[in-house]
């Protein structure tokens, strides 16, 4: 686990406040996401990974058995990523998503989408997570090798998560349980066109 997740353990609780009615996680400042719209992002990555299915050692799902878990991780690290960026003015432009989804892919958007789903990203959001590597990517400028990136990375992610209010349903909170990492809240800052290193399930 990185020190994002370790941190966003404490924030992100199961147990620490009221859900209201039909939410699948709530923000003190922001929209909620409701159960529906868990629901629809979980059919979206099933009916994709039903027509571009990959090997599930390349999965990086955030929690074993739990797909809606980790498909809602991944919500939350995207608006956490977002929020992040907000807050120490970075701007990642649709220029910038374009030309890196075109590098990474060779003009193919579709091995993006792929991509994403690995991280229980649906395809409708894969762009957002385009934008999150990119964010993550500038969050780790300055550092002086691959771990202190990821530390300054999740440092930035946690700080920004803390404050954000969130609130999980019950009936989901075991995707944040201790031991699993948060969906997009660790930094996926290594070339995401080579093999996974993490394995999950989905």
């Amino acid at each position: 686990m990185t020190l994002a997740a370790v941190a966003l353990a404490l924030t992100v609780t199961a147990c620490g406040g009221e859900v209201r009615m039909g939410a699948a996680a709530t923000f003190a400042d922001a929209p909620r996401i409701s159960q529906d719209d868990l629901a629809d992002a979980t059919a979206e990555w099933q009916a994709f990974y039903a027509k571009h299915p990959l090997d599930r050692s390349v999965l990086m799902l955030p929690k074993a058995n739990s797909l809606q878990g980790s498909v809602l991780a991944a919500l939350i690290g995207l608006r956490v990523a977002e929020e992040t960026a907000d807050e120490r003015g970075i701007e990642v432009t649709d220029a910038e998503v374009d030309r890196f989804v075109s590098t990474l892919t060779g003009g193919q958007p579709v091995r993006f989408d792929q991509v994403a789903m690995r991280f229980g990203v649906a395809p409708s959001h894969s762009r957002q997570f385009a934008r999150t590597v990119l964010i993550n990517d500038r969050l780790a400028q300055g550092a002086v090798d691959e771990e202190a990136s990821v530390r300054q990375v999740g440092d930035a992610l946690a700080e920004t998560a803390r404050g954000m209010g969130i609130r999980v349903n019950p009936r989901f909170g075991g995707a944040y349980a201790p031991g699993f990492p948060l969906g997009l809240l660790y930094a996926p800052d290594y070339d995401l066109s080579k093999p996974a290193k993490r394995t999950g399930g989905a």
